[in-house]
């Protein structure tokens, strides 16, 4: 009876083992490159799932009164850091309390080229992004995936925005691939951060709000381009099972790895922006990665600080798929963060209502120009280390 236990007892504790590495691995993934290594990446996609069997993993070896269930316990407690950017307990936010004085709305969606595309029609969107937009009325709007065939007509459809910044790349021949800001604002400069061999892009522009500048960084990182619901019905045709899964897992790579090193170079650049950052857009990676956590930093995800429930903002019917984010500079304090259930995009955009904190924000001289002994903010834009004053 012994070897018999024995023999049903062993491929469960191996079954066991495999999940609890898995879920590890899946931790790791927020720290190692991609571009180093890219198989932690794929685990991090799988983050809550092996999260849920670990977690029924403990309950039933302890209930069993074997060891093994006190390992899972061990593997499933470091979650609890990283499961708040997955899910809020707290109310949901009033998406129509009136702004505050000295409070400001951010806007961040990915309009997929103004088209909503179905098996059954494809409709343009532009107009009812556009109103859904004014009805919204956020200060800051950062779009991506915007179809530049008409650059005039664009503007005219957002009218109420006189400062605009856009930057194009083309891709599918001459087609213009295009990512937007708009602001109520005035725009003090402009630029943007080239991805090589991508036809993706980071635009960055300095807004003068209040007698202070922001800098507000716009991203579109790199798609992995799969058609989920056509990958799904692939690896359901045994003929074509082998080849799907290898061509998902070359694209899934593929994206990772320019994720990286597109995270790098504009985390990079936001560590020596001369202003305070609000960083938005679409990054194509869940909490769970290394993009997220190197685009995250130092700084606050709305979400986290005023959201709430399971959010998703791509609509692919998969819980808990947040692609999409607003990050601000400890600067600022997050008053709401809410994703609105708009159908124009394959994606949901996200909203957040921030508000400047009574911090001056200086940067002292690190040697890196003549002004050692330290100098004003606006003096001296090539100084490494920031501090913050509070008035």
């Amino acid at each position: 009876m012994k070897k018999v236990k024995h023999l049903v007892l062993w491929p469960l504790q191996l079954a066991s083992v495999v999940i609890a590495t898995g879920l590890l691995c899946a931790y790791m993934a927020r720290w190692i490159s991609p571009a180093a290594t890219w198989f932690f990446a794929f685990f991090g996609l799988f983050f809550l799932p092996l999260l849920v069997l670990n977690i029924g993993m403990t309950g039933c070896w302890l209930m069993a009164k074997r060891k093994i269930g006190w390992l899972h316990l061990l593997v499933v407690l470091p979650a609890l850091f990283f499961l708040p950017a997955y899910v809020q307990l707290r109310s949901v936010a009033d998406t129509v309390a009136p702004l505050q004085d000295g409070e400001l709305k951010i806007l961040s969606y990915n309009v997929h080229l103004f088209r909503l595309n179905t098996k059954t029609k494809t409709e343009e969107t532009l107009p009812a992004v556009a109103r859904f937009v004014k009805e919204e009325a956020p200060a800051i709007v950062c779009l991506q995936e915007v179809a530049l065939y008409d650059t005039n007509r664009v503007k005219q459809a957002f009218s109420d925005y006189p400062y605009v910044h856009f930057q194009s790349r083309k891709i599918f021949g001459n087609a213009l691939f295009s990512t937007v800001t708009l602001s109520r604002y005035p725009m003090v400069y402009k630029d943007a951060i080239i991805f090589p061999n991508s036809g993706n892009v980071c635009i960055f522009t300095d807004i003068a709000i209040g007698g202070q500048t922001v800098r507000v960084y716009n991203n579109h990182l790199e798609s992995t381009r799969l058609d989920l619901a056509l990958s799904f019905a692939r690896l359901q045709q045994e003929e074509k099972r082998n080849e799907e899964i290898k061509q998902v897992s070359t694209r899934l790579r593929d994206a990772f790895i320019k994720r990286a090193e597109q995270v790098d170079t504009v985390a990079a650049h936001i560590a020596r922006s001369p202003y305070p950052a609000l960083v938005c857009g679409d990054f194509n990676d869940l909490p769970m990665s290394y993009t997220y956590r190197r685009m995250k930093d130092n700084r606050h995800d709305t979400f986290i600080d005023a959201g709430s429930g399971i959010p998703s903002t791509f609509r692919s019917g998969i819980p808990a798929f947040r692609i999409d984010y607003i990050f601000c500079d400890t600067t600022f304090k997050t008053i709401r963060s809410y994703i609105p259930k708009v159908i124009y995009s394959d994606h949901y955009p996200v909203v957040a209502v921030v508000r400047r904190l009574n911090i001056d924000v200086k940067r002292a001289c690190g040697g890196c120009c003549p002004k050692d002994d330290g100098c004003g903010f606006y003096d001296c834009p090539r100084a490494t280390k920031v501090v913050l004053l509070k008035k």
